[in-house]
Order: structure tokens, then C-alpha cells, then sequence
């Protein structure tokens, strides 16, 4: 066996299931079809009503955990969380915008108009500041039609390379403006991470993406940052933020070596419940013993945590994997009383400004190993040129002039044939 496949120990032998285990989508399909993993969907049918309502209330999911032969070998993660369903959001400084006398942009003409007044209150302020871009066109690419986060994108049931789109193009151009007048940071293609967070701890920048303001700039200051809605744009109306499928695959498995398989599903199902979700996730356990409200509203709480040892000791000793399982019911009902207020002002922000237009760039489709292996040929030498590329129109080093001639060298490079395996995936994953 492979010495990176999750079976692989000294002995090469393997538990009677997985939990919390990250199974890949490669790995699931391989040792489901060995017979390693059982198939679960008969067992979902019979024992486990939890998680069957899961799929009833939500297609996709069933989509995205059954593979190419039609049975699902794992459980997933399942996460409902506004916040946690788009990872970085779009702050801008509200306090600026106010004291510029101008309200929250609906367009990427507001915004344009926004950043210049930014950079005129002082010219020390990076009106909008990345590392990359890739942060950035997260955020803004919806504006333009399609969604960030995924080079592929899919309409009408069709699949897309959004880099080779006359809306990219456009993108681009927006890009090149904002870089070309002082807009977006000189430094945006040669700065990590770490040297843009400087920048914002010393309050420079008015626009950014990042999961939290606060992680960017000052905590004191982060409360004048505000999630910017999404845009519209000349060549697209339709408000669009990117969210995930709200899953992590692989989460659970039961192999052949199970000797009671219908016990272990009905033993995890129990996660999937309202009291199961918080026992193991958000609070940790069961109330008065693990955990306890600190008001009489019950809207904040606190674990109890066993003289001598950590929280994460505790924690590791009530319930295994802690975290693994999130369903819809509790992260409705728990979202609001996690104990930091920098949390729930993000949950706000996201449920207020995002969430109503949440849309999935790309399902988790399932490939087979040789559309993984064609895949991952051509993938590499096309993403490292669409990056090459994006940097160098943003910042003049290429004319748009030389478009053609781009997406003459993405079509050498096969990018169609790249799309073509991507469609065929996708239509089997519409099938299921």
C-alpha cells in the first residue's frame, strides 16, 4: 500500500472504522471499490434518520458524497455556519467612508470613487491592499459575473474557465486602473502575508480581505471595518458572494472489518441530531456537567473544566473529534453565543451582507484516477500561468492588446480539454 494512504501503518492493518478521519475522495473511491470500506447508503436508509434528513432537506450533499459507482463510502463534515461558509470577507473602513461624506458602495464605480477618497485623506493610506490578488478577486470577481475562489465556475450546468472569459478581462482592467492610479498596493504581487498585515496594524489600509477585520488591523480599530456587500458592474446586475458546499469529506467510514456496521451508524447518526451537534461541537459536552450558561438570558456560557487539567484535555476526554460534526440545527441556534464579541460581529456582518447571496462556484465532484492524473498534468502549467499572467496586465507589464495571444496560449496548453474533464465529473455528480 501507498505510505501516504491513511491505511498505512507498520503492520499495514486498519481500524474497523474512521472518525474525524479526512478520508480523500481518491482514497474513498479506491477502497470502496477494494471492499475496505462498506458501503453506507443502506445503512443511512435504515439507522441513521439524522443524517437521512440532512439529505432529504439537502440534494447537493447527497451529490457530493457519492462517488462515480453510485454508494458513499464516508460521512462528511457538515457545516451551516454563515461565517464559516466563506472563509475571507471584503472590510472597509466605514469611519472613512462616512468622513468623506459618501455611503457604502453598490458598485465597482462607487467603490472606485470610495478608494480615491481614501487615498486623498492621506497619502500614506493603501486604499487597497493584497497580497497576490487572488484575496482580492475573491471578493470582486462577483461583481464581474462570476464567482471568486475557483478558477472554475459553473452556469447553466455548463462548466467554465473564468480566466479565459471576456468578464475576467474586465476584471483585470478594473485592476489595472485601481494599480495604475495608487488604488491597490505597489507591493501587491511582492509582499507575503505577513508584510500586508504590518500595513494594516498600522493602519493603512482601507480595503482588504481577511476572515476577521480584527485579524488585520488593531482590535480597538477593527470595529470601524464593515464587510463590503457585494457589487454590481456595466456587464453584470446580479449581486453574487462565493460559499462553499458547507462540507469536508471523509469524515467517517466503516470498514470491513465492522462487526455490528448498523451500531456504528446509528452511534454516529447521534452527531447529526440538535443535542448531538452540541455535545460535540460548539460547547463541548452536555450542559452542567461540561459546560454552564453565565447569564440568566442563556445567551453566553462557559465550559467546565476539571481542577487540574487544560480545556483542550477536558475537551478530548468528553468527545472525540470535537468539532467533526456540525449540523444545521446547531449552528442556528449556537451561532450567536460563542463568547467573543469580535466573533458575532463577523457573524452579523456575513448574515447581513453575504449570506442572502451566497452561490457555490464549483460541487465536490468526485474524479476517477485517471481524470485526477490527466487533471493534475495539465492543471499546474495552466494556474501558474493564469497568476503570471494576472500580474502582468494589472500591472502594465502586458497589454491587453495581447489578450488573444493569452488565451491562444491557454488553448495550446489544453486548457479545453481541462474544462471537458471537469464537465464530465460534473455531469455525473448532476446524476446522482
Amino acid at each position: 500500500m501507498r505510505k501516504n494512504s491513511i491505511f498505512y501503518l507498520l503492520v499495514e492493518t486498519y481500524p474497523e472504522a474512521f472518525f474525524g478521519g479526512n478520508i480523500s475522495t481518491a482514497d474513498q473511491m479506491k477502497y470502496g471499490s477494494e471492499g475496505v470500506f462498506l458501503p453506507l447508503e443502506d445503512l443511512i436508509e435504515k439507522h441513521a434518520p439524522n443524517f437521512s434528513k440532512l439529505l432529504d432537506e439537502n440534494p447537493d450533499i447527497r451529490r457530493n458524497i457519492t462517488t462515480p459507482d453510485g454508494h458513499i463510502y464516508a460521512l462528511p463534515t457538515v457545516i451551516d455556519v454563515p461565517r464559516d461558509l466563506t472563509g475571507p470577507k471584503l472590510w472597509i473602513n466605514q469611519q472613512w467612508i462616512d468622513e468623506a461624506g459618501l455611503d457604502m458602495p453598490e458598485s465597482v464605480d462607487d467603490l472606485y470613487t470610495v478608494l480615491k477618497a481614501f487615498k486623498d485623506r492621506d497619502s500614506d493610506v493603501i486604499p487597497v491592499g493584497s497580497s497576490e490578488l487572488n484575496d482580492i478577486k475573491y471578493g470582486l470577481m462577483g461583481a464581474f459575473g462570476y464567482l471568486g475562489g475557483n478558477d472554475l465556475n459553473v452556469v447553466d450546468d455548463q462548466v467554465v474557465f473564468v480566466p479565459e472569459t471576456d468578464n475576467y478581462k474586465e476584471f483585470l482592467k478594473y485592476m489595472n486602473k485601481l494599480y495604475t492610479e495608487g488604488l491597490l498596493d505597489s507591493e501587491t504581487f511582492t509582499q507575503d502575508g505577513q508584510q500586508l498585515n504590518a500595513k494594516g496594524q498600522n493602519m493603512r489600509l482601507g480595503l482588504f480581505m481577511d476572515a476577521g477585520a480584527f485579524l488585520k488591523v488593531p482590535e480597538e480599530e477593527s470595529w470601524d471595518y464593515v464587510a463590503l456587500p457585494p457589487l454590481t458592474s456595466s456587464i453584470n446586475d446580479e449581486l453574487m458572494w462565493p460559499s462553499s458546499t458547507g462540507l469536508s469529506q471523509g469524515t467517517f467510514a466503516i470498514t470491513d472489518k465492522m462487526q455490528n456496521p448498523e451500531a456504528a451508524i446509528r452511534w454516529v447518526d447521534y452527531f447529526y441530531s440538535e443535542e448531538g451537534s452540541i455535545f460535540i461541537g460548539t460547547a463541548g459536552g452536555m450542559e452542567g456537567t461540561d459546560w454552564e450558561w453565565t447569564d440568566d438570558t442563556e445567551t453566553t456560557w462557559q465550559q467546565i473544566v476539571p481542577e487540574g487539567k487544560s480545556m483542550s484535555e477536558a475537551g478530548a476526554e468528553r468527545t472525540p473529534a470535537a468539532g467533526t460534526f456540525i449540523p444545521h440545527l446547531m449552528s442556528q441556534d449556537w451561532v450567536h453565543k460563542e463568547e467573543s464579541p469580535l466573533n458575532n460581529n463577523i457573524d452579523t456582518e456575513v448574515m447581513e451582507n453575504y449570506e442572502e447571496y451566497f452561490k457555490v462556484p464549483f460541487p465536490d465532484i468526485y474524479l476517477t484516477t485517471e481524470q485526477r492524473n490527466e487533471i493534475t498534468a495539465l492543471q499546474s502549467d495552466i494556474e501558474k500561468y493564469v497568476e503570471q499572467m494576472q500580474a502582468s496586465f494589472v500591472t502594465g507589464d502586458a497589454s491587453f492588446d495581447e489578450w488573444s495571444s493569452y488565451i491562444d496560449t491557454l488553448k495550446k496548453m489544453n486548457v479545453d480539454r481541462l474544462v471537458e474533464i471537469n464537465q464530465e465529473a460534473y455531469d455525473t455528480w448532476l446524476e446522482n
